[in-house]
């Protein structure tokens, strides 16, 4: 013997659910829908240019120059830092009144784990 289902129970059988759209025979099993809090996204804001190429530096500098950013922080490798390079740029920067940092901590031709 086979009865047509009651629509009058709510959703589910246990009933004292409620739903945002029209109940149907989909809705008289028994599951339960939880809500997940989702956190904050991380962000990471990046510069409008970022400058890679040979011959490429006097560029960058006067961009860094006439955008009027106050702080530069300089990341390298020890050899490039010992060799000198990094004080041209910083020269460069201190002399428009560019607050300076150089890190030089990082490894030369770093793997992908490194980075």
């Amino acid at each position: 013997f086979k009865l047509a289902p009651s629509l009058t129970l709510g959703c589910g059988s246990w009933g004292g659910n409620s739903i945002s759209e029209n109940v149907g025979p989909k809705h008289l099993i028994n599951k339960k829908t939880v809500a997940k809090r989702a956190e904050n996204m991380l962000w990471h804001k990046l510069p409008k240019s970022i400058y890679f190429r040979r011959g490429s530096l006097p560029i960058a500098l006067d961009e860094v120059i006439t955008d009027g950013h106050k702080r530069a922080l300089i990341v390298t490798d020890r050899f490039l830092f010992n060799n000198g390079y990094a004080d041209q740029i910083t020269s460069v920067l201190k002399a428009a009144g560019v607050e300076t940092e150089v890190f030089f901590e990082v490894e030369a031709d770093p793997t992908l784990s490194v980075v």
